[in-house]
This record gives C-alpha cells, sequence and structure tokens, in this order.
C-alpha cells in the first residue's frame, strides 16, 4: 500500500467547479485556488468577448472546461507538453461535448511554427495558464502526496521556478507578429512568493500588468494586457 498517496488518484476523479473529472498519477490534482482563475477567466470572457481562448499547460483540461461550463466561446485550443494528459483532457472532454482542439506542444510553439494550427489575424484572444512554478526539486514547503504527481506539471526551472512563464513570455512577440490580434490578454497562476519577480521581468516587455488574489487574499495570479 503505497503511504500518502492522493485518494484523488485512487478514486480517478476530483470535483472542480462544480463538475466532475477524470485525474490519474498523468495529470496534476487540480487545487481549490485555481478555481479563482477559472472565475476572473468566465468574468474576463463576459466582459469582453474573446473570439479564441488558449489554455496552455492544460493538464487534465479542468480550465478550458470549466470556462467553457459557463459561456461559450468560438474557438478553443487546450496545449500540453505531455501526451499522456491530453489524453486525459481529450477522455474528460468527451464527457462534457465541447469543442475544443488539444495540441501536444512545447507552450506557444506549434502556433508559431505551424500553419495548420493558424489562427484569424485581428480577433480578440484570451490566453490562460497555469504552469509549472515550483523550483526544481523544492520539496521543503510541498505535502508528501505530491511526491505521486508528475514532476513535469510541478517544477518551472531550476533557478526560480518561473523559467517556464518566462519562456513563454518570450515566444509571444512572436505569436504577435504572425497573427495581429487586435486584443491579446492573458491570465495565469503564478507562486505565492513571485510577485517581485514577476514585476520586474513583465516591466521590461512593457506590457500592462496587475496581480490579483485567491479566496484566501493570496495574490497569486497575473492579469496582463499584451495588445
Amino acid at each position: 500500500m503505497k503511504t500518502n498517496y492522493p485518494e484523488e488518484y485512487d478514486r480517478g476523479w476530483v470535483e472542480f467547479y462544480y463538475q466532475h473529472f477524470q485525474v490519474n498519477e498523468h495529470v496534476l490534482i487540480p487545487r481549490f485556488e485555481t478555481e479563482d482563475l477559472v472565475r476572473e477567466a468566465i468574468k474576463f470572457c463576459r466582459a469582453t468577448s474573446p473570439d479564441v481562448l488558449i489554455d496552455i499547460g492544460t493538464g487534465s483540461g479542468i480550465i478550458p472546461l470549466s470556462i467553457l461550463s459557463a459561456i461559450d466561446i468560438p474557438k478553443v485550443f487546450a496545449v500540453d507538453v505531455s501526451s499522456e494528459a491530453l489524453k486525459v483532457a481529450e477522455e474528460n472532454n468527451r464527457n462534457q461535448g465541447k469543442v475544443i482542439t488539444f495540441l501536444e506542444a512545447d507552450l506557444l510553439e506549434t502556433f508559431i511554427k505551424n500553419d495548420a494550427q493558424k489562427i484569424p489575424e485581428n480577433v480578440n484572444i484570451l490566453i490562460v495558464a497555469n504552469l509549472p512554478y515550483i523550483k526544481n526539486g523544492d520539496w521543503e514547503n510541498m505535502s508528501r502526496d505530491t511526491e505521486y504527481e508528475p514532476k513535469i506539471a510541478l517544477f518551472g526551472g531550476e533557478e526560480t521556478g518561473f523559467e517556464l512563464y518566462e519562456k513563454l513570455f518570450a515566444q509571444i512577440p512572436a505569436f504577435l507578429e504572425k497573427y495581429h490580434p487586435e486584443k491579446l490578454t492573458l491570465l495565469a497562476e503564478m507562486g505565492d512568493d513571485q510577485e517581485t519577480f514577476a514585476t520586474k521581468i513583465l516591466a521590461e516587455y512593457g506590457w500592462k500588468f496587475s496581480f490579483f488574489a485567491d479566496c484566501f487574499g493570496i495574490r497569486r495570479f497575473m492579469k496582463i494586457r499584451i495588445k
């Protein structure tokens, strides 16, 4: 018997944003706080009616599926580097019956390099992301049951854990050059100790940005107006 084995993996499902989703050891177990990212995305969509939603690091697909449970968006992409995670996301989508294009890719790379995933120009695009943001091997402040979760979904880099976000930011200029969106906004979850670091990096790009808190008052989300 495995010690501290997550009950969500044992039973094969988790409740998130009023729905049940399948999970296994190939995907991260959704955290309650991430529902606040979904709520902000829904609020944003109702106010701005984006034409395209791109979820980067979709895992089990819970973020785009939860957003689509509340509002329709014409074109939706869910991207993950893990083929095994995408199998879980696709199964969850079969249960929900939404229209989502699932892509195995490294962040925005497939949109930049692959014309088959072309997005119409001059549209309103929302990107959402909950990328791994824990420093590699930093187990000290993590609960014991996380040892069963996929490392690729937990750890974001050797130095700070914020490296995947830095990589995503670096891809955005090429994305803009290719698709020329009328509007582009990024909503993302980060570590609760990364605001100062994020501020320094985002200021260098000259984008408008702010941070907002989860239901516990912890500022762990970024809202970035890129265009």
